[in-house]
């Protein structure tokens, strides 16, 4: 399947999201619906955790049977903004700036039972606040503004505790990936605090021996999964890129563990680590955007055409929430599916356009200035580790032959090709050594 087939398939999802006003359905919106709540048995946890799984396993018919309304997730806006890195599809500033809560953070519009905890309507979580803060910042909002002011004051008042960030500000439950997430978004706005440091140390302190994550530090989070094994890489990345140090270690070991029991064999990913079985569409989304922001976009490819054939339901425009041995499960998740998908398939088919930018085969030159310089960095972001070092070499064999050749025009060229080359390979952990005799600039 080509770029332009993948661009289609997401054209027409994200045209179908547009059209419900992006609102819809979700996996863990039981609790809003007005048969429960007419029942009273929302008073017992037991009882929402038990009826949050039967809407979420049930039969699709069972939510209008509920009825549970649709509602506009400032998650799914914020991933549709860039939020993950992702790419802007849209300007949802204002919507999410009308949806932030008095004390400055972001939740989901519905009420929902976690075994670790019970959270209300809308309240604020790491998570969602982390995202809109995210996309709030990628969709151009300055980060000295109320909005993100109010945000960062939330995550540092209220979700702090002693070496890291709660999930909900009434509870002290430890997830490492919010947890992560919440730091980076926190450093996003106030750089440089002392918080962002203490909690990436304590994530990194969590990894195990194998490279791995746990989910969270309660007995019932010792799971290790593949999307938020995902995000905790996706944010070590971006930390070093923001020029943290001491990270180089975690993610070459958490990145060794994701792909060795991540994805089966086939290098289709999993949901948990070393296990098949039911694969949830939020998985294959994330595993998307983590193999190409570490260099394998053949890999993100090759799981975007698995995608486009196995969970793209053509007659209804819209990705299935998963597929397992019985086949796909057709529940149609706004958020949790339809945003993730979108949001993973246009990082798909931005790296692939970079790509094209230039030929990893040929000596990689910048002219001053160089009106291609942005597409081609993106390029060197987006190509594996084996690619920039043979570019590197090329680049270099070429400028070493200019050189004897008295070409200092062509040699000053090939040189910041050179330097740019270990600059990006810096920024994703790659040391490429340079010649003394290659220092022209």
């Amino acid at each position: 399947m080509d770029k332009d087939q993948l661009i289609g398939i997401r054209d027409r999802v994200l045209a179908g999201m547009e059209q419900e006003g992006y609102a819809g359905a979700d996996p863990f919106d039981g609790l809003e619906s007005r048969v429960f709540q007419a029942s009273g048995l929302g008073r017992f946890r037991l009882a929402r955790l038990i009826w949050l799984q039967l809407i979420k396993r049930g039969p699709r018919a069972l939510r209008s049977i509920a009825m549970i309304p649709s509602s506009v997730n400032p998650k799914t806006l914020a991933l549709l903004q860039g939020a993950g890195e992702g790419v802007v599809l849209g300007d949802f500033t204002a919507e999410l700036s009308a949806m932030q809560n008095a004390d400055g953070g972001w939740g989901y519009p519905f009420e929902w039972q976690a075994r670790a905890f019970h959270a209300k309507r809308g309240q604020s979580n790491a998570i969602v606040t982390s995202f809109v803060v995210d996309g709030l910042i990628r969709g151009g909002m300055p980060v000295d503004q109320d909005v993100l002011t109010g945000a960062a004051d939330f995550i540092k008042d209220y979700l702090w505790r002693d070496g890291y960030f709660a999930y909900l500000g009434h509870d002290d439950c430890e997830i490492h990936n919010a947890s992560l997430w919440a730091a980076f978004a926190l450093s996003r706005v106030r750089a440089g605090n002392d918080k962002t440091a203490k909690a990436v140390h304590r994530v990194l302190d969590a990894q195990q021996f194998d490279g791995s994550w746990a989910y969270g530090t309660r007995r019932h989070h010792h799971f290790v999964d593949g999307f938020h094994t995902g995000y905790i890489l996706d944010l070590l990345g971006r930390l070093r890129i923001s020029g943290m140090d001491g990270l180089e270690s975690a993610i070459e070991r958490g990145w060794s563990f994701y792909r060795s029991n991540c994805f089966d064999d086939d290098g289709i990913p999993r949901n948990f680590a070393g296990k098949d079985g039911y694969l949830d569409a939020h998985a294959v989304a994330q595993s998307m955007a983590s193999l190409c922001r570490f260099g394998d976009v053949a890999g993100a490819i090759k799981i975007a055409n698995w995608a486009a054939s196995h969970l793209f339901d053509a007659k209804r425009d819209v990705f299935y929430a998963g597929i397992g041995r019985l086949g796909p499960d057709r529940q149609n998740y706004m958020r949790w599916t339809q945003s993730w998908m979108v949001w993973a398939l246009s990082i798909v088919i931005e790296k692939t356009a970079m790509i094209d930018a230039f030929d990893p085969e040929k000596p990689l030159s910048f002219s001053h200035p160089d009106p291609d310089r942005t597409a081609k960095e993106d390029a060197l972001r987006a190509v594996s580790e084996d690619t920039l070092r043979n570019l590197y070499a090329i680049t270099r064999k070429q400028a070493s032959m200019m050189r004897a050749a008295g070409d200092l025009e062509a040699l000053y060229g090939l040189t910041r090709g050179m330097k740019t080359i270990q600059r990006i390979g810096g920024e994703r952990g790659i040391v490429l050594a340079a010649r003394s005799a290659l220092s022209a600039t």
